[in-house]
């Protein structure tokens, strides 16, 4: 992205950029991955519970 900061259009452009980036899908994977530690137990089961329901209970441990 080029531009200057006195071009609105520049202006716009980046902050849609930074908006999506903001709310992306791996920003919110890394905040949880961050705070793990933080989870108490039945917290890790809701959230197993909630990635069971959307593989159909598939685990890929590698």
């Amino acid at each position: 992205m080029t531009g200057k900061l006195a071009d609105p259009e520049f202006r716009r452009e980046r902050a849609r950029k930074a908006s999506a980036a903001a709310h992306s899908t791996d920003r919110y994977i890394s905040a949880l991955v961050k705070r793990a530690p933080e989870l108490t137990a039945a917290n890790r089961a809701q959230l197993r519970a909630l990635l069971a329901s959307v593989d159909g209970g598939q685990r890929s441990d590698g």
